[in-house]
């Protein structure tokens, strides 16, 4: 008998009440955390997670330099944007190479629905904006 293997998602975020949240919503996942874009490098290195939820605005390095340094050295990385600057810097976290962007505030279905969409064998669209229709 085989043991599915579980799915790893690194949320990457300054703010640990964030960090928290989403690792409660995500309980069913193996969570990795990381405070900004350098410990970002070096989780994704050492775990290499199916799934990064980044962060824009981060001391030391930001999102979207995070995002283009773990995908020059992984370019199958899969990173999506969790920002409430959508409108300001969404345009360039998808330049980075960012597979969708998810705007906070969000609801827990939003977050659960994406993460399932991502990681559950549905394929990804660059540059697909998720909204958040309203809060669960």
């Amino acid at each position: 008998m085989s043991r599915k293997k579980r799915v790893r998602i690194l949320i990457v975020d300054d703010e640990p009440a964030i960090r928290e949240v989403m690792r409660l919503i995500l309980k069913n996942y193996d969570v990795i955390e990381a405070a900004n874009g350098i410990e970002a490098l070096k989780k994704y290195e050492e775990y290499m997670p199916d799934l990064i939820l980044m962060d824009i605005m981060m001391p030391h390095m930001n999102g979207i330099e995070a995002t283009k340094a773990i995908l020059k050295s992984f370019p199958d990385a899969k990173i999506v944007a969790v920002t409430a600057y959508a409108t300001h810097k969404g345009k360039e976290m998808l330049e980075a190479g960012a597979i969708d962007i998810l705007e906070k505030p969000f609801g827990r279905k939003k977050l659960e629905s994406l993460v399932e969409g991502l990681v559950g064998g549905k394929k990804e669209k660059r540059g697909r904006k998720v909204k958040d229709e309203g809060k669960s």
